[in-house]
């Protein structure tokens, strides 16, 4: 698994990378990291600027559109312009309201069986994730999915106010780890590439340990083999488990989780109401998308009214 970090902040994830299971695996090169900072590579000016004000002014600083899609593409980390699908997501011309991530997760399932058919046809191995409270929770369900279904993980870490929404057009997915706010995605990221990266064959040394982890089906259920000394005998059952994905089954745990992943009603119910407007910055038009017209109107009253209904 290779795992993309595109991050402000690449200091933050010495001690991570070089200590634990996390060194040792990619010691043993079943799993890879890079540190991408699009800072020193696309930062605009002198200065290598990657923020600007809000449009419609409030504190904070803004992540540009440009500098981050510009390191994506360069670290072909980008598998749609969401804006050209007809995802019928977009309440107008700018404004997203709900993330990509349920049709990402279609277009996922039509591949896989289109495989099925045509072993010709190139499978869809890459997915880019952005960390953010607006995102659909990631939870266990979602990291097995995550390492079962791909050979390559990109994540966008936030800063500041987030990035300018346009960004989120070319995001297959927006996930959240709960309902709290960090200083940016770095921490996130970090439980993400943990989480995904045990349930990787070979990462964990002894495989028969991830199917008893919390939130698992087989949670506290050991079978016969596990106690037996062969250890071929064991490796063989386990790739069985995990050929069937018997060993990882959340759905409506507790009855709260939707049966798809993601879930878009659930999520407008759930999630919507209790996240911060979107942000834009310059440029005004980006990639021939526009900003939100009511942000640069002047009029406070309008522009409070749009971002406590924005959608």
């Amino acid at each position: 698994m290779k795992f993309k970090i595109f991050t402000l902040y690449p200091a933050i994830f010495e001690s991570f990378l070089s200590v634990s299971l996390i060194a040792r695996g990619i010691a043993k090169d079943i799993i890879s990291v890079d540190l991408i900072d699009w800072r020193a590579t696309h930062g605009i000016g002198n200065y290598k600027q990657v923020d600007d004000k809000p449009f419609g002014g409030g504190s904070g600083m803004v992540l540009m559109c440009d500098p981050i899609i510009r390191s994506m593409q360069e670290n072909d980390a980008i598998n749609f312009d969401y804006s050209t699908l007809n995802t019928g997501l977009n309440s107008d011309n700018s404004t997203k309201v709900v993330p990509n991530n349920s049709i990402f997760e279609d277009i996922i399932i039509a591949n896989r069986a289109k495989f099925e058919l045509d072993n010709n046809e190139s499978q869809i191995r890459k997915v880019n994730i952005l960390t953010t409270p607006r995102g659909f929770p990631f939870d266990q369900r979602v990291a097995n999915w995550l390492a079962k279904e791909f050979d390559e993980v990109s994540i966008l870490c936030g800063r500041f106010e987030g990035f300018d929404n346009r960004v989120n057009d070319s995001v297959d997915l927006e996930l959240s780890l709960g309902n709290f706010v960090l200083n940016g995605g770095e921490v996130a990221s970090m439980a993400m590439i943990e989480s995904i990266s045990r349930l990787i064959p070979g990462f964990i040394t002894k495989d028969t340990s991830v199917l008893h982890d919390s939130f698992s089906v087989s949670n506290n259920q050991y079978e016969e083999f596990e106690f037996e000394n062969s250890r071929l005998q064991t490796k063989i059952k386990m790739e069985k488990i995990k050929k069937t994905g018997s060993s990882q089954n959340f759905d409506n745990v507790k009855g709260q989780l939707p049966v798809k992943l993601f879930d878009n009603n659930w999520w407008l119910k759930n999630i919507l109401p209790h996240i911060e407007h979107p942000q834009y910055t310059r440029p005004l038009e980006w990639n021939h998308k526009k900003a939100p017209e009511v942000l640069l109107s002047g009029d406070h009253a309008k522009i409070q009214k749009w971002r406590l209904r924005w959608w």
